[in-house]
């Protein structure tokens, strides 16, 4: 069966045909590897024209390039389509729709905002703004757009709506649908068949796991799932758990460009916050400096500068404070429990009070806490006199006769 599903060929509907594709979230190797292969499917079923429909913050810059070259030497017309209503193409997403042949925008859409920023949310130097503000331009020449509006995208981080990008000259029209874009393309064809072709299975769960945000999650989860294993020896769940989130977070960061340093630190912090654990309990110097490299860490995962996205605030805010609290939850149980009395072995036997259930001369049996017991008294004992627990030798207990006044 699995043979057939791999073998299967689509059989795409005769007559005017036109695909349409989803690029939505960050631009990853997997959308870039999708885009290529729907373009080859587009030049086999000789369809009339590929439609993009974007919503994306951006992404990649490699993956970027290798879809615009994918769209740039595309046989077969691609007309770019930021879509549904909200949606933007920032960033990376702005150099596919100036790419398209075709580019149209949705209401209340955006499109611009690709400027290149380091790790602070700073200017890059001054060597990659004007690649990229080259690319652009050339990119918008091409396509016989206004080349200086696209270079300020770039260079000002310039950002438009739907209505100022068409009087600018970066787009073809505004569109309310998928269909009056394919009509207003194809305004000569009578009878169009539109089909659209989604991200196989494979397809949807790496993309979702290149997601920075849940990749992100996956680090974290995996740590905390390792460090409960190995308090708890045996437990195996959060052992198999941690280790499956930590592998597939690791595939996420083979492809994203990830920052070395954001990576130690936030291990680091994780490593300080198990040693206040394990070794001196109590909330002090290692929790709270388990808690600022694990925010400085996160702020400093990704490379910004090639990503040309960032963790939000708010989960990084969110995530170090639940897992500051956990641990502090945590540090206090261990606390309270090292005060609390010991209530099993030696120690909590000891001072306890019990009845003789035989004469001990100097070996018998007495009673301590609804227990049997074989006793040991250096004096004699008789049936249903108290003892006190002094001691434990083996599986004998060491009692002292009781005398009325000692109570008082």
């Amino acid at each position: 069966m699995l043979g057939l599903i791999l073998c299967y060929g689509v059989a795409w509907p005769q007559g005017s045909l036109v695909l349409v594709g989803e690029i939505s979230g960050v631009i990853n190797p997997v959308l870039a590897d999708y885009l290529e292969k729907l373009l080859q499917d587009a030049l086999q079923s000789e369809a009339k024209l590929v439609v993009l429909l974007i919503d994306t913050p951006g992404g990649l810059e490699e993956s970027m390039r290798k879809m615009v070259k994918s769209i740039l030497n595309s046989p077969v017309p691609v007309a770019a389509y930021v879509y549904p209503r909200g949606a933007r193409a920032a960033s990376a997403g702005t150099f596919l729709v100036l790419a398209a042949h075709y580019a149209f925008m949705s209401e209340n859409t955006t499109l611009g905002a690709a400027h290149p920023v380091t790790v602070e949310g700073e200017a890059v130097g001054e060597k990659i703004v004007n690649d990229t503000a080259a690319f652009i331009k050339t990119l918008a020449e091409t396509r016989g757009r206004n080349p200086e509006v696209a270079e300020k995208m770039v260079r000002e981080s310039l950002s438009l709506g739907e209505k100022e990008a068409l009087s600018s000259g970066l787009i073809d029209g505004i569109a309310v649908s998928l269909e009056e874009v394919v009509e207003k393309v194809l305004s000569t064809l009578k009878e169009v068949k539109i089909v659209r072709v989604p991200l196989s299975g494979r397809e949807r769960i790496l993309h979702a796991l290149l997601n920075p945000s849940l990749a992100y999650l996956l680090l974290v989860l995996g740590a905390l799932g390792l460090i409960f294993e190995l308090s708890n020896p045996g437990a195996i769940v959060p052992g198999v758990f941690g280790s499956i989130c930590l592998l597939l977070a690791f595939y996420a960061f083979s492809v994203l460009p990830v920052n070395v340093a954001g990576v130690i630190f936030i291990l680091l912090g994780f490593a300080f916050l198990a040693l206040d654990l394990w070794v001196t309990p109590g909330i002090g110097a290692l929790t709270v400096g388990g808690a600022i490299s694990l925010f400085l860490g996160s702020l400093t995962l990704f490379d910004v500068r090639k990503v040309g996205i960032r963790l939000p605030l708010e989960l990084i805010i969110f995530t170090v404070l639940g897992i500051l609290a956990f641990f502090v939850f945590a540090l206090s149980m261990a606390l309270v429990a090292m005060r609390r009395k010991v209530r099993t072995g030696e120690e909590a036997l000891k001072g306890k009070e019990g009845v003789a259930r035989q004469v001990l001369n100097p070996e018998g049996f007495v009673i301590v806490d609804g227990e049997l017991w074989w006793a040991e008294s250096p004096e004699p004992v008789a049936p249903g006199e108290k003892v006190m627990v002094v001691g434990k030798k083996g599986n004998r207990l060491l009692v002292n006769k009781k005398r009325e006044d000692e109570g008082k």
